[in-house]
């Protein structure tokens, strides 16, 4: 991982919140909570956190996620993904089984829908997930972080989930963001006539 070795493309964050004076055991706490667990259900997502160094570790041990004031994790995202043509396909099938064991010649909408829900919880039970792991890096003490992914859907899941684990709010970060900046340099870039340094609107 690119943490580790290699490279790293990430987006950059500041949290805004504030973190508790036992900081290292209520992040401590949080991690383990919302460590990743494996879905029993036939769900289409299960998402948490793990170590970097080996993510089938969600326990944790030793806070090996600690570096001086940075913690480094990963969050795992495992999702199953039903081709369209497959459901189709069996959506069809599921209809004319139905259809021969009824005597029927048609299906009406409501039982068409009913159908088409159940061959989809059928075909999540028996579709293994995808794994996927994105890298974290906080610096709690100056509060920023990186995240490994530029992917929009991506950054929306972790911003949702990071939030919910540790309360604080991470906002995407531009360099030119006046709000963010000391008196003088502040007045600097406001002055210049352009566009070029507007902030998305969040």
């Amino acid at each position: 991982m690119g943490l580790l070795k290699g490279t790293l493309s990430f987006s950059r964050y500041r949290v805004v919140g504030t973190l508790p004076g036992n900081t290292r055991d209520f992040i401590d706490r949080q991690i383990k909570l919302f460590a990743f667990r494996e879905s029993s259900t036939a769900g289409e997502k299960a998402m948490g956190w793990t170590s970097l160094e080996n993510v089938l570790d969600t326990n944790f041990e030793y806070a090996n996620y600690v570096l001086a004031d940075y913690f480094i994790f990963s969050l795992r995202i495992d999702r199953k993904v039903i081709p369209p043509s497959l459901h189709k396909l069996k959506v069809l099938e599921a209809e004319k089984r139905i259809m021969a064991q009824k005597g029927k010649f048609k299906i009406y909408k409501q039982e068409r829908e009913e159908i088409k829900e159940n061959v989809r919880l059928t075909l999540l039970d028996k579709t293994p997930p995808t794994p996927s792991f994105y890298e974290v890096c906080w610096n709690s003490s100056q509060g920023w972080l990186l995240f490994g992914s530029h992917a929009k859907k991506i950054r929306k899941e972790f911003e949702e989930f990071f939030k919910r684990t540790f309360n604080l709010t991470p906002v995407s970060y531009y360099p030119w963001d006046l709000s963010h900046m000391d008196r003088e340099m502040a007045e600097t870039v406001a002055s210049l006539k352009t566009e070029i340094f507007s902030v998305p609107k969040r």
